[in-house]
C-alpha cells in the first residue's frame, strides 16, 4: 500500500481508504457504457455492472464502512437510459446492503440522477469535506473551497500511464496520479476510473493535456508523481515526476 497523509491507495484496486473515518473512495464508474456503445455500433458485454459490485465488495471486506463514489456514476450526459437507470438502482441496492453510508459527489455525467438518489435515499451533493485536510470534488470545475485543503481528491481524468516503444506500441496502465500546487504545500489526487470499460487517458507534460481546471490551472505537472496499478500482481508501482521522465519515456504531449 501507498500512504498519501490519511489515505492508503490499495494495490491492485482502484480505490483509496481513508482509515480513520473507514471510507472507500472510487470515481468514475460510467454505469449505462455498454448501450451508448451499442447506439453508435460498437456491442460490448454487459460487465461495467458486474465489476462495479465486485469493487465495492472487496472494499467492504478491507473494512470500509462508508462509500464515496466521486462522480460519474453513469455515462449519459443528457438523459438518463434505461439501462442506466436499471443498473444504478442495482448498484445503490447493493452498496446500502453493505455499507453503513452511501455517498455521491456529483459528476459532470450525473445528469438526471437525484432522480434515483432521492428515491433510494443517496446523497448527492456538490463536494464532500473528509476531514479537516481532504476535499473531495469530482473535478470538472474549478472550487476555491477545494484549494483550502491540503489534499483534493479528484476523479474526471481518467489517469494512465502510457509506454510507447519505437513501433508505437502502447502499453496503457491506469495509474493514481499526485498532483503538487504551485507554490503551495498541498496537492490533488487523482484516481483512475473505476469502470471496467474506461481504460484510461494518458497524462502528460503538458497542463492543456488535462481535463480538470484544477490541474490546468494550479497543478504543477513536472512534479506530478503517477502510481500505477498492476492488476496482475495486485502491486502498486511509483514512478519518478513526469518532468524527471521526458525523454526517457514517452510520455503524451497533449490528449
Amino acid at each position: 500500500m501507498v500512504e498519501v497523509g490519511e489515505l492508503l491507495l490499495l494495490p491492485g484496486i482502484p480505490a483509496v481508504l481513508h482509515k480513520n473515518t473507514a471510507t472507500a473512495i472510487i470515481a468514475d464508474l460510467h454505469l449505462g457504457f455498454e448501450d451508448e456503445m451499442a447506439e453508435v455500433g460498437v456491442y460490448l458485454p454487459r460487465r461495467q455492472l458486474t465489476k462495479a459490485i465486485a469493487l465495492i465488495e472487496e472494499l467492504r471486506n478491507l473494512g470500509a464502512k462508508r462509500l464515496v463514489i466521486n462522480g460519474d456514476i453513469k455515462n449519459s450526459f443528457n438523459k438518463l437510459t434505461f439501462q442506466e437507470r436499471e443498473e444504478i438502482i442495482k448498484f445503490f441496492g447493493k452498496a446500502k446492503d453493505i455499507y453503513d453510508d452511501v455517498v455521491l459527489v456529483r459528476g459532470n455525467h450525473d445528469n438526471y440522477v437525484s432522480i434515483i438518489t432521492e428515491k433510494m435515499d443517496v446523497r448527492l451533493v456538490p463536494h464532500l469535506k473528509l476531514s479537516e485536510h481532504i476535499f473531495i470534488i469530482h473535478g470538472h470545475r474549478e472550487s476555491e473551497e477545494a484549494l483550502r485543503h491540503k489534499i483534493i481528491i479528484i476523479g474526471h481524468e481518467h489517469p494512465s500511464f502510457n509506454i510507447r516503444d519505437e513501433i508505437g506500441s502502447v502499453l496503457k496502465m491506469p495509474c493514481f496520479l499526485r498532483v503538487p500546487l504551485k507554490s503551495r504545500k498541498k496537492e490533488i489526487l487523482v484516481l483512475p476510473a473505476a469502470g471496467f470499460y474506461q481504460s484510461g487517458n494518458p497524462i502528460s507534460l503538458s497542463s492543456e493535456g488535462y481535463l480538470s481546471p484544477l490541474i490546468r490551472k494550479y497543478g504543477d505537472i513536472n512534479m506530478a508523481v503517477p502510481i500505477v496499478i498492476d492488476t496482475e500482481s495486485r502491486d502498486l508501482i511509483e514512478f519518478p515526476p513526469l518532468g524527471a521522465m521526458e525523454g526517457l519515456v514517452r510520455i503524451d504531449a497533449g490528449k
